[in-house]
């Protein structure tokens, strides 16, 4: 009896092992410095999605039937975080839908997070506010929201909050800033010499002087950056190349990348 006990024992341990050591493993933070790349995909008009080195996944602006193509909704599932930086329709997109599909996070200034909730069924667990300055660590990520000066009305007529913009940092040190469609600011200069941005996705819109002034004080004393993409823009709109004669004049013609739609690019970490 001992004996048949024991192996009872014994087997239950060598059954139940694996699991337990997968559930322990999902409860280990992401560490730091994990060595590998970051993919940053372009989906159309504001809506870019961010695979980091450890497979975290990271949208924005995900609007899902912007008129250079729809996305499936389903295609996001693997989503585990939503950036929204304002209320207006092209800058929110869909992030009830994609929140539905993917139980992800999501990040959007307090009132509209509230509306959010209120009206489009995002569950509260769900919603983090994007407060203005504040930095949140999440899945080995860091996420910081610098000020968007743009207007944050919601649907029903009431203020939004402050609009936000949002800097990613990756596991690698990789550092994105996406500004959502925000007007130029001066403290944006202030932002790029402490937390040295890789890469900018910048709204155009049609001042393209405009935007590469905010390239611009992106690059203060930013030796870290890669790349100015052009966003908030149809792929063959007349004002990117008015953006990137702009990016020339003020001295960055070299950081200009315009993506291909739904292509992956790869990046290295920091050194």
């Amino acid at each position: 009896m001992l004996r048949r006990s024991f192996a009872t024992l014994v087997f239950a341990f060598l059954f139940a092992a694996p699991a337990f050591a997968q559930q322990l493993q999902r409860q280990i933070p992401a560490p730091q410095g994990t060595p590998g790349k970051v993919k940053i995909e372009w989906l159309g008009h504001e809506f870019y999605r961010f695979t980091s080195p450890n497979g975290v996944v990271v949208v924005t602006s995900p609007w899902l039937n912007n008129p250079d193509g729809p996305v499936p909704k389903e295609s996001l599932a693997r989503t585990d975080f939503i950036l929204v930086p304002n209320a207006h329709n092209d800058d929110m997109g869909n992030p009830e839908e994609v929140h539905l599909v993917s139980s992800a996070m999501v990040f959007a200034p307090g009132p509209l997070g509230r509306w959010l909730i209120a009206e489009k069924g995002l569950k509260q667990d769900n919603f983090r506010r994007a407060g203005i300055g504040d930095l949140v660590e999440q899945k080995g990520l860091k996420f910081r929201f610098p000020p968007s000066h743009h207007d944050n009305t919601l649907p029903n007529g009431a203020d939004g909050g402050p609009a936000a913009a949002f800097l990613v940092t990756f596991e690698n040190g990789f550092t994105v800033f996406y500004n959502g469609h925000s007007t130029m600011i001066s403290e944006l200069a202030l932002y790029a010499q402490l937390y040295q941005p890789d890469v900018v996705i910048l709204g155009i819109t049609n001042s393209a002087p405009e935007f590469a002034m905010v390239a611009k004080l992106l690059s203060t004393n930013n030796p870290k950056l890669k790349q100015v993409i052009p966003s908030h823009q149809r792929p063959n709109a007349p004002v990117l190349e008015q953006g990137k004669k702009a990016l020339e004049a003020v001295g960055l013609g070299d950081k200009w990348f315009l993506p291909e739609l739904r292509r992956a690019y790869e990046y290295e970490g920091s050194k």
